[in-house]
């Protein structure tokens, strides 16, 4: 039940993911079923925790493929926020409350933009030169 939440919240089929990975963690004294799958088409790769009592999803993170880029160029913080609001659907405003970092790092130039939006904790990072979201994650906070 919990791979079919986490395929149906990415809206892909079984048949189109590969190497899929569920494990039971009860860390912490929450259980959680962790699924972890990747997409055969574009290499995303998915990476759920959903409550075992309630079969919600708590955690949710994707990470896209890039292509390595040694160019110091940067979008700016501010277009970099934009591109996650974009994606997200989450109002420009609100995540501009939150923080953005640069970080240059084996040849890539990336923008990790985090805040909060409700009860919910967001994580994203930015390829500095293009705006593409290399990754994206949520978190139900205090769940």
């Amino acid at each position: 039940a919990a791979l079919q939440t986490a395929l149906k919240n990415a809206k892909l089929k079984k048949s189109q993911v590969k190497k899929i990975e569920v494990d039971y963690d009860n860390d912490d004294g929450i259980a959680v079923y962790e699924v972890e799958f990747t997409r055969k088409s574009n290499g995303k790769k998915y990476a759920y925790e959903i409550a075992a009592d309630t079969g919600t999803i708590v955690k949710k993170s994707v990470e896209y493929k890039y292509k390595k880029n040694s160019s110091h160029k940067k979008i700016g913080k501010k277009a970099a926020r934009k591109k996650v609001a974009k994606f997200s659907g989450i109002s420009y405003k609100i995540i501009s409350k939150g923080t953005c970092t640069y970080e240059y790092d084996d040849r890539k130039g990336t923008y990790d933009i985090k805040f909060r939006n409700g009860n919910c904790v967001y994580d994203c990072e930015v390829l500095a030169p293009t705006g593409k979201i290399l990754e994206y994650e949520w978190k139900v906070k205090d769940y």
